[in-house]
């Protein structure tokens, strides 16, 4: 069976975080990482550029160079594939960054840069037959003559969330570089509506990723940030971003969150014990505290923390059960 300690630590974890959700409390950093691994280099991170991270259930993809790549993690040897470039028409010889797959895996989102419009939003489906992604097509709704930078949409690709520095409406830009969000209604992309403050600010918000649970990660050099930029975290569209702190933020620039039940990246440029430049960076739940979670949703691997917050103070003595139970 578990160790006494540890057992009461990994207890402490599941019960204070999904008694606090359960009771409508903001999360802080501390609460939501409690239980998980210091920042860690990725086994894959190189001298190259490799930044932009989305994870997609095992598969993380990324762009390494400015070319889109995945790799898959295996839970069997706890090891990540060698990273590849992905098949098919989606890499050229532009740049191409921020990848989003949704649809449970079989759409891919990413921005491409074009030397008149800057960057645009690109929508392609995975072909079965081939094997490989179908050529891109430009979201019209969506890209203009003026940088859009980072697209996150959710899984049923109803909703989403872009970077832009184009006052789509200008009536209620806040600052640089903005989070704006876009609803589809019969199929088209609706004008995307700035988020405003407190999500936006006076300075730059350059990504953003929003996990199952409507919580809202983004990076911004925004008033109270450590280093060049810092990751931060809101609960909801409505909430106050918190500064994620040390020991994720440092004086460097740390960008582009991703988060599931298991990881959470990002990417950091020249940060202390990095290989080089632009790198990957995670965190790693605990092994005891993962199986608790996933023992509480009975064994299920899906979006742990959206479930988790909808059964609170249940699931947290569902997993306190859990944890008591010999092995």
């Amino acid at each position: 069976m578990f160790k006494k300690t540890r057992a009461i630590v990994v207890i402490a974890a599941v019960a204070a975080v999904l008694l606090m959700i359960s009771a409508g409390a903001s999360a802080s950093a501390a609460d939501i990482f409690a239980g998980w691994s210091e920042p860690m280099l990725w086994e894959h991170s190189t001298g190259d550029t490799e930044r932009m991270p989305y994870l997609a259930g095992n598969t993380m993809y990324f762009a390494k160079n400015y070319d889109i790549y995945s790799s898959t993690f295996d839970e069997a040897t706890g090891k990540w594939s060698e990273p590849e470039p992905v098949p098919g028409p989606i890499n050229t010889g532009a740049n191409e960054v921020y990848p989003c797959v949704v649809a449970g895996g079989k759409v891919l989102y990413f921005a491409r840069y074009d030397p008149i419009s800057d960057y645009d939003f690109y929508r392609s489906e995975w072909d079965e037959e081939k094997g490989e992604w179908g050529e891109p097509e430009v979201i019209i709704e969506l890209s203009t003559d003026i940088q859009e930078w980072a697209i996150n949409v959710n899984e049923d690709e109803t909703v989403a969330y872009i970077v832009s520095k184009f006052p789509y409406n200008p009536d209620t830009e806040v600052g640089k570089r903005d989070i704006w969000k876009s609803v589809k209604v019969d199929g088209v992309w609706q004008d995307p509506v700035n988020l405003g403050a407190p999500i936006n600010s006076e300075s730059d918000e350059w990504s953003v990723f929003v996990d199952h649970a409507g919580r809202i990660w983004l990076d911004s050099n925004r008033e109270g940030t450590l280093g060049n930029y810092d990751l931060w975290v809101a609960e909801d569209e409505n909430a106050t971003p918190v500064n994620l702190g040390a020991p994720i933020n440092t004086e460097v620039a740390e960008r582009e969150p991703t988060i599931n039940d298991r990881f959470f990246f990002f990417s950091a440029n020249k940060r202390e014990g990095g290989a080089g430049g632009w790198d990957l960076w995670y965190m790693e739940k605990s092994p005891e505290l993962l199986e608790a979670e996933r023992a509480a949703l009975g064994g299920k691997k899906g979006p742990v923390i959206a479930v988790l917050a909808g059964l609170g103070v249940v699931a947290a003595i569902v997993a306190i059960a859990v944890m008591r139970t010999p092995k």
